[in-house]
């Protein structure tokens, strides 16, 4: 009896106590997870003649300026250089004067929170807002983590799809809202449609918002994940939704436009219309320095800050490479829908089963990334940022895999 015990105790003391919240959150596999572990592509990505597409990876070298920012500020100035910055004035005045020029917002530099990115933003935006038994609406097709971080502050995701031209469906959000909703999250230009969501929708969806808040008596945040703003083809405007409603978060990253993901800045910015805004301030302020570590970007990306903001990536050679491959793929039969902002097409899947069509494109060494981990079965998604070679070599075999489809 006593050896059963002992060993009882072994077993549990072998056993680690996670954090019920945490393995709930895993649970939900990202798609990109999902896809990794259901295809060939980590296996083969990298093979000679591989064509690669799955992510919105650079496939060419850095911006021009880009380098040469981050060598002249990397040199020190004084014994302090390197050691922790928060909020530098210099990069809050550069963002408020960079959303006013691009963007035409007035926000005041003491109302942006610089970040090591967009995650990092909308991390804190989520922790402020969601707890427990709260609700949080994202549009689907979502981008890829937003579930899994809903679900790490205990809330719960609520889905609500986007209408037959990837519209906001805002009947079908006036439903989704209860008394348990803290906040929507819009994602404009969306990803992976492409949609940009116009002035008169966003209008539409801040009265729906302030309707519902005046009606459970609190209000529901808008959380604007603003990644693709700058992205956007054809002299669009992309209007952003904190000019409408409020009680939203403004939260961007440059990454996409400058196409290096590895050197993480961005920030949360707040609208001068916000109510109170010292108190949500002063939660960000906490929050930036305890939630997740040091969630602050680097110094060296602050200090060269006003440098690389002006850089962007080549919008006309990416609307370019999005014609060339419209047309191209159009032509052979494909159903494409043309983006009018970020750097993804969305492709109609000629087989109902798009996983199983993304894993014949793989044998002829194309890798897409398949619908239905996105929550948008049907389809699959190729990214723009992939260089002239690789677009061109492609085509033959885009065109191969419809005729085994025929």
């Amino acid at each position: 009896m006593s050896d059963t015990i002992q060993a009882n105790k072994q077993n549990v003391l072998e056993t680690h106590a996670i954090s019920p919240r945490l393995l709930k959150a895993i649970e939900h596999k990202t798609p990109i997870s999902e896809f990794y572990a259901k295809t060939t592509y980590l296996s083969r990505k990298n093979e000679p003649g591989s064509l690669d597409f799955v992510l919105g990876d650079a496939h060419e070298m850095p911006l021009p300026g880009f380098v040469e920012a981050l060598q002249r500020w990397s040199v020190p100035q004084n014994k302090g250089w390197y050691g922790y910055k928060g909020n530098l004035p210099e990069s809050r005045i550069t963002v408020s004067n960079a959303v006013k020029k691009q963007r035409s917002l007035s926000i005041d530099p003491e109302d942006i929170f610089l970040t090591n990115g967009t995650v990092v933003g909308l991390a804190i935006c989520l922790q402020i807002l969601a707890g427990e038994g709260d609700e949080v609406i994202i549009n689907l097709p979502p981008w890829l983590a937003y579930r899994r971080m809903i679900h790490l502050t205990g809330a719960t995701p609520v889905g609500v799809p986007v209408t037959d031209n990837f519209d906001l469906d805002l009947d079908a959000i006036a439903s989704a809202i209860t008394e348990k909703t803290r906040a929507i999250i819009i994602n404009s230009p969306h990803n992976p449609t492409g949609k940009i969501f116009s002035e008169q929708t966003l209008q539409n969806l801040a009265n729906l918002l302030t309707d519902e808040s005046n009606r459970y008596g609190k209000p529901i945040y808008l959380i604007s994940d603003e990644t693709f703003s700058r992205i956007v083809f054809d002299n669009n405007y992309c209007p952003s939704p904190i000019q409408f409603y409020p009680f939203s978060f403004f939260v961007y990253g440059y990454s996409k436009t400058w196409m290096a993901p590895g050197q993480r800045i961005g920030y949360i910015a707040l609208p001068s219309t916000m109510p109170n805004r010292e108190e949500i301030r002063k939660l960000i302020s906490i929050l930036q320095s305890s939630l997740m570590g040091w969630c602050f970007p680097s110094a060296l990306m602050q200090y060269a800050l006003p440098d690389l903001e002006k850089l962007s990536l080549n919008i006309e050679h990416l609307q370019y490479k999005r014609d060339w491959m419209v047309k191209e793929l159009r032509e052979m039969g494909y159903q494409v829908q043309s983006p009018q902002g970020t750097f993804f097409l969305l492709i109609k899947s000629p087989w109902e089963d798009d996983c199983a069509f993304c894993e014949l494109l793989a044998g002829y060494g194309v890798f897409v990334f398949p619908g239905t981990p996105q929550e948008i079965p049907g389809y699959f998604r190729l990214s723009l940022t992939a260089n002239e070679e690789i677009i061109s070599l492609s085509f033959p075999k885009f065109k191969a895999a419809l005729i085994m489809d025929n």
